[in-house]
C-alpha cells in the first residue's frame, strides 16, 4: 500500500517527458522550413589522408635489372643554366646525348620553371613533373659547368668523361646513383639534427644550422626524423625510370611547393635538397656507397678491392701534398719578379725544392701506371663483378686468410 503512490508519480513523469521529447522534434522540423529535415544521422567519417603525403608510410623499393648484355639504354640528361652559362661544350663533346635545359633566368625559355628558387632543386623537380610519364631508362640530373672540384678526380675533374663512361647497367640495379665516387664531403656522417647550435661547423658545413626538425618535418611530414643525414654531395646524379616512378608523383609536386613558398634563401633551400636526394630516391637516410665499387662498376676503374683502392688515393694525395708545398715556393719567386726583385732560396730550400720535383715526378708515373692498370681491369666484366655490390656469396672463403703452416 504504501509503494503504490510513488510509482504512479514516476510513470507520469516518463509519458511527459518523452511527450516534450516528441513535441520540440517537430518544433524542430518547422523551424527549419519546407522541405527540410534536421539530419540525425552519425556524421560520416573521416576521410583517409592521402598516403602518397604521408611520409610515415614507407615507400616499397624494389631493385631493378640490368638489360641483356649488348642492350642500349635510352638517357636524357637534364640541366640547370642561366642565361649567361656556356654550354656548347654539350653538343660538341657529347652529341649523341640528348640534353634538356632549363634557362631559370630567361621566361621564354622553352622548358620553365614555376620560380627560379631553390637552385638545381626546383629545376630537377619541374623537370620529373613534366615528364613522369615519359622517362626515359636514365635520368641524368648535372650541373652546367663542364669541370667542377666535385667531379670525379679519376675522370680529371671532366664531366664528359663522367657521363660518357656511366655504367647505366649499374643505375638500373641500384635504381639511384650520385655522379661523384668520393665519400668527402657528405660522407659517412654529415647532417645533424640532434645537436645544440653550438656543436655546428658553420665553416665546412653550413647547411646544417638550416636543418631543424621543423625543417624535417615540413618536407617529410609524418615520417621519422633521422638523428643523422649523409650522402654525397653535390646534386649530381642518375636515376632509373622505374625508381623515379617508385615515388609518387604527388611527392614530387610537395617537394616543389615547398620550394616555392619557403621563406629560406635560396642557397640554403636548394642545398637542403643536396642532402637528401639520396633519401627521396633511396629511403635511407644515410648512403655512402663504397668508393672502389663506385669506381669500378660504376665507370671501369678497378683497383682490385677497397685496400688497393685505399692505398693508390693515398699516393696520390701525398702527391697533391708535395705539389702544393712546391708551388708555393714558385709562386714566391713569381711574387718577387712581378715586383721588381730577384728571389734566391737558400741550400736547404733549394734541396727541397729538388727532392719535391723528383718525388713529384716519380709519383706521376706510378699513379699514371696503376690508373692505367686499373682502367685495364675494368674491362674485364669478371673484375668488375668483384667490386659490384652483390648479395652472393658464392666465393666468399676465396678472401679469407689461409693457414700455410
Amino acid at each position: 500500500m504504501l509503494a503504490g503512490p510513488p510509482r504512479l508519480v514516476s510513470l507520469i513523469s516518463i509519458v511527459l517527458i518523452l511527450c516534450l521529447g516528441w513535441w520540440y522534434l517537430r518544433l524542430m522540423r518547422v523551424s527549419a522550413g519546407p522541405g527540410l529535415n534536421v539530419d540525425t544521422s552519425p556524421p560520416p567519417p573521416t576521410p583517409f589522408r592521402d598516403e602518397a603525403l604521408d611520409f610515415g608510410i614507407p615507400l616499397k623499393y624494389t631493385d631493378g635489372k640490368a638489360k641483356p648484355p649488348g642492350s642500349n639504354y635510352t638517357v636524357a640528361m637534364v640541366v640547370p643554366k642561366t642565361r649567361k652559362e656556356d654550354i656548347r661544350w654539350m653538343a660538341a663533346e657529347m652529341p649523341e646525348i640528348p640534353v634538356v635545359v632549363y634557362e631559370v633566368d630567361n621566361p621564354n625559355a622553352e622548358n620553365k620553371i614555376p620560380q627560379n628558387k631553390g637552385r638545381e632543386a626546383m629545376v630537377y623537380l619541374s623537370y620529373i613533373i613534366d615528364h613522369y610519364d615519359d622517362l626515359p631508362d636514365t635520368t641524368l640530373f648535372m650541373h652546367a659547368h663542364r669541370h667542377a672540384w666535385h667531379n670525379n678526380q679519376l675522370m680529371g675533374l671532366d664531366t664528359v668523361q663522367i657521363v660518357r663512361r656511366l655504367n647505366h647497367d649499374r643505375v638500373a640495379r641500384l635504381g639511384y646513383m650520385n655522379v661523384r665516387c668520393h665519400h668527402e664531403p657528405g660522407c659517412p656522417d654529415w647532417i645533424h639534427m640532434d645537436r645544440p647550435g653550438g656543436d655546428f661547423d658553420f665553416f665546412k658545413k653550413p647547411e646544417e644550422i638550416y636543418w631543424r626538425k621543423h625543417i624535417w618535418e615540413e618536407i617529410h611530414p609524418g615520417a621519422p626524423i633521422p638523428p643523422t643525414i649523409s650522402g654525397i654531395c653535390c646534386a649530381q646524379f642518375a636515376v632509373s625510370r622505374d625508381r623515379i616512378r617508385q615515388v609518387p608523383l604527388a611527392r614530387f609536386k610537395h617537394y616543389r611547393q615547398w620550394l616555392l613558398t619557403t621563406n629560406m634563401d635560396d642557397q640554403f633551400s636548394g642545398r637542403i635538397f643536396e642532402y637528401i636526394w639520396h633519401y627521396i630516391f633511396t629511403g635511407h637516410e644515410v648512403y655512402c656507397p663504397a668508393m672502389n665499387s663506385c669506381y669500378c662498376d660504376g665507370y671501369g676503374f678497378c683497383f682490385g678491392g677497397r685496400q688497393k683502392f685505399a692505398d693508390f688515393f693515398e699516393k696520390h694525395d701525398e702527391r697533391n701534398k708535395q705539389y702544393e708545398e712546391m708551388h708555393s715556393y714558385l709562386k714566391q719567386q713569381e711574387d718577387a719578379k712581378k715586383a721588381g726583385r730577384v728571389l734566391e732560396f737558400n741550400e736547404t730550400t733549394t734541396k727541397r725544392i729538388a727532392e719535391l720535383h723528383a718525388n713529384i715526378n716519380r709519383w706521376d708515373k706510378e699513379i699514371e701506371k696503376e690508373r692505367n692498370e686499373a682502367e685495364e681491369r675494368g674491362k674485364d666484366p669478371n673484375m668488375r663483378k668483384e667490386e659490384t655490390e652483390s648479395w652472393d656469396s658464392e666465393h666468399i672463403w676465396d678472401y679469407a686468410p689461409k693457414n700455410d703452416g
